[in-house]
């Protein structure tokens, strides 16, 4: 591959070359010599690089944008971060989700894992999900371990830890699930007792119908129209955020449902957009007058440290 730009990897190249390739690529672009040649580069050590993004590895790496409350870098020898971000920085929804790239070099390949996962323990980023559990959970797989990864070892289970457990229905001895807490895996774990279920004796209330977008996004296109009796899971509509495309689906259980969509193509949608159940047909929502939305959000406001801040 061939490109006019550095790659987000070329850190690699430069820990394991001791060279700097943005420096490079600008003298190149000035007309000066580089400095050196190919012959008198000799490759030292190995590397790793982690990408840390805005995302929750527990919801497939959906995009997290949003404000930056706590940001600690790692340190130390053979320890190198390249970011943009800091405490109290947002992470828009509208670009790339990349908060920081995460190196490490070592002489050997298992000092270089083992560096990493330090690094990954000692980097502390609160307000948004991030992909270090999932950095983590990788780096001990013992696929990655050996050196007989592939590019499908993700998909064979590898971060199968970040997936939401599922109830255990029979068994004792512990339960055990594993929670996404401000993108940090946190395991859980109680007592149980050898039980089974015959029969269901309560059903699950239909609550709302709201159905919720995942995240904040602009929304590219809605798959329903008005009239239109949708099944729980059928794709209502389909947002974009971080250069990413999500489909909304319909989030009532059993039979036909319907919702009303908010919001129309291109509109910034937030976190709590989305759709609502109506009894079967979908329904265009009515909007209060702008003059009445103002004065329910100035009733909405609150005080924030000493501030006002409007809640939408």
């Amino acid at each position: 591959e061939v490109n006019a730009r550095l790659q987000v990897e070329h850190t690699i190249t430069e820990e394991v070359l001791g060279i700097d390739l943005v420096a490079a690529q600008l003298r190149i672009a000035a007309g000066d010599p580089l400095g050196f040649s190919a012959s008198e580069l000799t490759p030292r050590g190995h590397a790793i690089e982690c990408r840390i993004n805005a995302e929750d590895p527990s919801r497939g790496f959906l995009p997290g944008p949003g404000r930056i409350t706590t940001y600690r870098e790692p340190g130390g020898p053979g320890v190198r971060v390249d970011s943009g971000f800091g405490e109290g920085d947002e992470v828009p929804g509208a670009y790339d989700s990349l908060i920081a790239k995460l190196i490490v070099h070592a002489e050997t390949r298992e000092e270089a894992r083992r560096r990493m996962l330090r690094a990954l323990d000692e980097f502390v980023i609160e307000g948004v999900p991030t992909t270090i559990p999932a950095h983590r959970l990788l780096l001990e797989n013992a696929e990655f371990v050996d050196g007989s990864y592939t590019t499908r070892t993700a998909e064979g289970g590898a971060l199968d830890a970040l997936a939401p457990a599922d109830p255990a229905t029979d068994g004792s001895g512990e339960e055990q699930a594993v929670l996404m807490v401000e993108g940090v895996a946190v395991r859980l774990w109680h007592p149980a007792m050898a039980g089974s279920v015959s029969a269901a004796t309560h059903h699950a209330g239909g609550g709302s119908g709201e159905v919720v977008a995942p995240m904040h996004g602009t929304l590219l296109k809605v798959l329903v129209a008005e009239g239109d009796t949708v099944q729980a899971g059928d794709p209502v509509a389909v947002l974009e955020a971080m250069k990413m495309e999500t489909h909304v689906a319909a989030g009532a259980s059993g039979g036909s449902s319907a919702h009303d969509l908010r919001g129309r193509p291109g509109a910034d949608r937030s976190a709590r957009a989305g759709c609502r159940r109506t009894g079967g047909v979908v329904r265009r929502r009515r909007r209060p007058h702008r003059a009445l939305r103002r004065a329910g959000a100035r009733s909405n406001s609150r005080r924030v440290r000493g501030g006002r801040r409007r809640v939408r």
